[in-house]
């Protein structure tokens, strides 16, 4: 998040010792806490201020992102001694030459309209496996997405379709370095047929013809050998917290 910009309908507060993105939505990876660069005396009084600023914006959970460059280095155990719970575990992964396999099958575009819009959350709602509020919250949220998007040129929501029919989404941050991809999602009846490898094929090219030819994602358990099968390589380890209020 240090080298994404904030995007329209976010807040971001930068401080020497973290970073703190406000997104819209209700959701616990709305805030994001990253960049930890903590004093070893200093975690309880960095968790007291970011809740402070939670209250302030009426949020009740953050998701703390801890990884090989966070300091001091026991910070997880830390986090989780003052009331953090553990979310998850991810490999850092980076990819820096063209993907190793091909899935021309599938027709990926950005989302550009608002029926495009709507279908991207819906893919991501059952690939991910939402709460019925969670999509509740994004589907009531639809026109304030698409105004914020019309005027961020840095992120691009991806669609991968089958015949026309929806499958697949995804998101690219843009970064002077290259691009950010998260979000990445399948209809579970359509894995493993390769329309997210479609999706990073079009994400790829996107960072070649930007002159930034570079792919940084996170990748889970299931994710992680997927995407190191495509050529991605492993750089780090995180670990994600979540803080609730």
């Amino acid at each position: 998040m240090a080298y994404v910009p904030a995007g329209p309908d976010e807040e971001r507060i930068v401080d020497e010792r973290f970073i703190v993105t406000f997104s819209p939505g209700a959701h616990f990876w709305s805030v994001s806490v990253g960049r930890l660069r903590l004093d070893p005396d200093g975690a309880a009084a960095a968790v007291a201020e970011v809740r402070g600023f939670l209250r302030a914006r009426d949020r009740a959970s953050s998701v703390w992102s801890v990884g090989g460059s966070s300091t001091p280095d026991d910070l997880a155990a830390r986090l989780t001694g003052l009331g953090m719970e553990l979310e998850g575990t991810s490999d850092v992964l980076v990819l820096t030459r063209a993907p190793l396999h091909s899935a021309a099958i599938f027709e990926v575009r950005e989302v550009r309209s608002l029926q495009d819009l709507h279908a991207w959350i819906e893919v991501s709602a059952q690939g991910f496996g939402w709460s019925e509020q969670d999509l509740q919250d994004e589907r009531a949220r639809v026109p304030q997405t698409w105004r914020a998007g019309q005027g961020n040129p840095a992120v691009s929501r991806l669609l991968a379709f089958d015949d026309g029919r929806p499958i697949a989404a995804g998101r690219a941050e843009l970064a002077p370095e290259g691009l950010f991809l998260g979000g990445g999602a399948t209809l579970p009846s359509d894995r493993r047929r390769g329309a997210m490898t479609a999706l990073l094929a079009a994400a790829w090219d996107e960072a070649v013809g930007r002159g930034t030819p570079a792919l940084v994602t996170y990748g889970g358990a299931m994710s992680a050998p997927i995407l190191s099968s495509l050529g991605f390589e492993k750089i780090g380890e995180m670990v994600h917290l979540i803080d609730r209020l």
